[in-house]
């Protein structure tokens, strides 16, 4: 019986996983701390989670640091970083802990039976209320951050900028998720939208 089931059944508060998503630059990591410190909620990281890791791996498989773009990052890596971070995710959930994660999740946003199989690989319990954040950006400003926060995995998106466009324009979480859709326009006021996001989250 985990931690988790354990609590819940003494009649203590719900546990949430909020999954904040969207592409590179557009805002995740700000919204998610921001989110994660009003809710007084655990934040996880996909990029801390497993940065370190990654880079190693990648190179010691003969590609380079910031790799993110190739079929041997795609395929053999991703997976890999995505189970690790969802089960960090379990345990801190299970301890009785809310969470608010930040993660790409870009191959996953548009088809619910991909979220549906990681979370059962993860374990994470049908008692977790799970709520799907995904940050809509204009693309300009998407690489006005990346420039400005001058990360090596990102070289490819910029040196192929076009190309990069192109493959997520027009992405939006599927209907299935229900997610709330956060558009970060650098106009609206941050604790303006976060007051609404988290009436959202508690309904």
């Amino acid at each position: 019986m985990s931690l988790f089931n354990k609590k819940a059944r003494a009649g203590d508060d719900q546990v949430y996983l909020i999954i904040i998503t969207g592409c590179a630059g557009s805002g995740k990591t700000t919204v998610g701390k921001e989110l994660a410190k009003q809710l007084k909620y655990s934040y996880v990281d996909k990029d801390t989670v497993t940065r370190g890791f990654t880079d190693f791996i990648l190179k010691r498989l003969g590609s380079f640091e910031g790799d993110r773009e190739s079929e041997l990052y795609r395929n053999e890596i991703l997976p890999i970083e995505y189970q690790l971070t969802f089960k960090v995710c379990r345990e801190i959930l299970e301890n009785g802990s809310s969470v608010v994660l930040t993660i790409p999740f870009i191959g996953q946003i548009k088809d619910i039976s991909k979220w549906q199989a990681i979370k059962k690989e993860a374990g994470i319990s049908d008692d977790v209320t799970v709520k799907f954040i995904w940050i809509k950006h204009e693309i300009n400003t998407e690489k006005k951050n990346i420039l400005n926060r001058g990360a090596a995995r990102d070289d490819y998106k910029i040196n192929h900028w076009d190309a990069y466009a192109e493959s997520v324009e027009g992405i939006e979480p599927s209907a299935d998720y229900n997610a709330y859709v956060y558009v970060n326009d650098c106009e609206a006021k941050l604790a303006d939208t976060l007051a609404e996001v988290k009436q959202w989250i508690k309904k």
